[in-house]
């Protein structure tokens, strides 16, 4: 299945984080576990949006189930980018060398639940394009950005996950309308769907640049 190979060099990556994690524990520190479990959940809209590309190339235009997969996506999707906000939980000390491990450490799980997202997030855009056509496909990619990072503001700052919109769904509501009128709120959306918008962009300008420059070589041959 097209793919694996991402998925296969994401999980070399997630171990390295991990590995970064049990020297940590080897300290004998006090340690969060939540970095393991947030570096899960940024797997899952990766898993979802893998299926989805899979499915949508197999079977081709499968509005319905493409739809709930979306919407499942985008439900996980702010997990991937959540864990840019853990570097808040570090302490400096520029004596303890902790701190620069612990620097490396934070960074890992950023930068690999970072890739996750954004992997995810090619993988459902191209998913989009061929069952809605380019310009839906492209309105569905410009508005998720910004959700995502509204969904990073209600884990981070109000505390909530993204399984609350089974559990409290009602939670969830009450804390959507008090967040539109909270300037943190929009500021967290805002600045994380640039910083999604951008990277995505370089990412999708490496991959495009590979497969025009794939073709043209199998052409002149």
């Amino acid at each position: 299945m097209e793919g694996l190979f991402s998925l296969l060099l994401l999980l070399v990556l997630s171990l390295l984080a991990v590995f970064f994690h049990l020297v940590r524990i080897l300290f004998n520190s006090p340690v969060d576990f939540s970095l393991d479990w947030n570096l899960f959940l940024s797997w899952i809209p990766l898993i979802i949006a893998f299926m989805a590309d899979n499915l949508t190339k197999r079977f081709g235009h499968i509005p319905f189930v493409l739809g709930i997969l979306s919407i499942a996506w985008l439900a996980f999707f702010p997990n991937a980018p959540y864990m840019i906000t853990d570097l808040a939980h570090l302490t400096v000390d520029y004596q303890r060398d902790l701190t620069w491990h612990d620097i490396i450490m934070l960074f890992s799980y950023a930068e690999v639940s970072l890739f996750n997202g954004l992997v995810s997030l090619y993988w459902i855009h191209r998913s989009w394009r061929r069952v809605f056509d380019r310009k839906p496909a492209n309105t569905l990619l410009l508005l998720s950005l910004p959700l995502a990072g509204f969904g990073v503001y209600l884990g981070r700052v109000r505390r909530m996950n993204s399984w609350d919109i089974i559990h409290e769904p009602r939670a969830i509501l009450n804390n959507l309308f008090e967040s539109l009128l909270d300037r943190t709120a929009w500021v967290f959306a805002m600045e994380i769907g640039m910083l999604l918008g951008i990277l995505y962009l370089v990412l999708w300008g490496v991959i495009r640049f590979r497969i025009r420059h794939s073709r043209k070589n199998h052409e002149s041959h």
